[in-house]
């Protein structure tokens, strides 16, 4: 048996040793049973510890390449190799695909077409995630710490299954400043929006039950949806929200179970539903007991007009249940929100939360708590809403100057990160994701927050990730991307 051990070369001499032994088998030149000299006998051979070898040996043992017992010879494996042929492999898939259980609906989600090679240097209008470089990083270490070292609580360990009692406490107050008042009970934390309304939708909805969405619609919710095997009905969004008249015809005909809204800053379109709609769809939700989802993941960012309050502060008869989360205005990574809703509401879906997986990440709990308690939160809000304001304002000015109103139109948010802007020359032959995307900016096609297709094109831009100079020239870029539109 032929080794040549480099003792000069940057590779240790364990690891030269294992992959020669592993080629000499697996290219038939070592034999199954071939007996191998004694760790003694190659350690002498190749003027190496014997140590090495044995390590060597004990290596190849455990990938399977030597079978060694105690008082024996260390020998060559059987080793079975398996090759594939495509009908194998043909095989393989449809052991997967026939293991799917309930229907499993197919395309429940295609990702963005939006990946491309030019992706990392674009300026970035895709992400609805906010800037990190409005983050104080010092702020979040000073709190690391005082989560490190609690030692009130075992952060190492298990959480309640409703969350941390006194970050909980925190968003109830926090909550109060939003004249929605709560208490802990009435509060469930979770790992983020998306598993609030995995939860809810577990919990609440069958295959034959009936909801509504608006349309467009926050994009992961179709897939869900879809998933659940429900009946979905689409309720036109206008220029003030939900199309509420849609929905009473709707009403005369079906049954519904629960309906998804967000009236502050809608994702994608922005749109903010005014107080008396509010009030008018809670109205109509009493009267045909329909469960009403309201999301708000970007209420905080309010820039321009009258603030406007959550449905849940009106909801005297708890059917609203309120989705919050820090991943819009903090960070996603920390994959925290929260569900507030009726006690008995809450109960159920913590009860469900413990079934799926036991609770929410201990030490991100005990974390935000310090960054709330310490006050650090409504200074990261008010930074924000410093910052974002004046990106606001530089977005909606650079869509006047670069975009003429013949070829794009929009409607001017009052706060948030998005802006949704319909394309009125004609782009349905062409991808407009990978179109902007040549042209230097990521953004999303509209289509991806429909669930039935759309002949009208539209793109939503975000301006979470960018500061103000990214702004404008991304818009620049969207503007001479549609002049080369034929």
């Amino acid at each position: 048996m032929l080794l040549l051990i480099d003792k000069n070369k940057a590779e240790p001499i364990f690891q030269q040793l294992i992959h020669q032994i592993k080629y000499l088998i697996e290219n038939g030149d070592l034999k199954e049973g071939f007996q191998m000299p004694s760790s003694r006998q190659l350690a002498t051979s190749l003027g190496i510890n014997r140590s090495t070898v044995i390590r060597a040996y004990e290596e190849l043992w455990s990938l399977g390449y030597l079978d060694s017992t105690p008082g024996s010879f260390t020998r060559v494996r059987k080793r079975k190799i398996l090759k594939s042929n495509p009908s194998e492999e043909t095989a393989n898939e449809n052991f997967w695909e026939n293991s799917l259980v309930n229907n499993f609906p197919e395309q429940i989600y295609r990702p963005s077409n939006h990946i491309s090679d030019n992706y990392n240097k674009n300026i970035n209008f895709h992400r609805l995630e906010p800037d990190v470089r409005l983050i104080n990083k010092k702020s979040f270490s000073i709190c690391y710490n005082k989560a490190i070292n609690e030692t009130n609580y075992n952060i190492f360990g298990y959480c309640q299954s409703q969350g941390y009692k006194p970050l909980r406490q925190v968003i109830a107050s926090h909550m109060r400043l939003h004249s929605v008042n709560v208490t802990v009970d009435n509060i469930l934390i979770t790992n983020g929006s998306q598993n609030s309304l995995q939860l809810i939708f577990q919990a609440f909805v069958g295959k034959d039950d009936i909801i509504a969405v608006e349309s467009p619609t926050y994009s992961m919710l179709i897939p869900l949806a879809r998933f659940s095997h429900c009946k979905i009905i689409e309720i036109p969004v206008n220029n003030d929200g939900l199309d509420i008249n849609i929905l009473k015809k709707h009403l005369k005909k079906n049954k519904i179970k629960m309906l998804f809204t967000m009236p502050t800053f809608q994702n994608p379109t922005a749109i903010t539903m005014p107080q008396n709609k509010r009030e008018e769809l809670l109205s109509i939700c009493e009267k045909n007991s329909i469960i009403l989802i309201e999301d708000s993941i970007e209420e905080e960012l309010k820039y321009f007009g009258k603030v406007h309050l959550p449905i849940k502060s009106i909801d005297h008869k708890n059917i609203v249940i309120y989705l919050g989360t820090f991943s819009k205005v903090l960070s996603p990574g920390l994959r925290l929100g929260w569900i507030i809703a009726d006690k008995e509401c809450i109960r159920k879906l913590t009860a469900l939360k413990t079934i799926f997986d036991l609770s929410t990440n201990t030490f991100s709990q005990v974390l935000i708590y310090h960054f709330c308690n310490l006050g650090y939160y409504e200074l990261h809000l008010r930074k924000c809403l410093r910052a974002f304001r004046k990106r606001m304002k530089v977005a909606l000015k650079a869509l006047k100057q670069y975009l003429p109103s013949e070829k794009a139109s929009w409607n001017e948010p009052l706060g948030g990160f998005l802006i949704w802007v319909k394309i009125k020359i004609n782009a349905q032959n062409i991808n407009i994701e990978d179109h902007l995307s040549k042209f230097g900016v990521s953004v999303v096609d509209g289509k991806n927050f429909f669930i039935k297709p759309t002949n009208e094109t539209f793109i939503r831009i975000s301006i979470s990730n960018c500061n103000e100079s990214e702004i404008e020239e991304g818009i620049k870029r969207i503007g001479i991307a549609l002049n080369a539109i034929n």
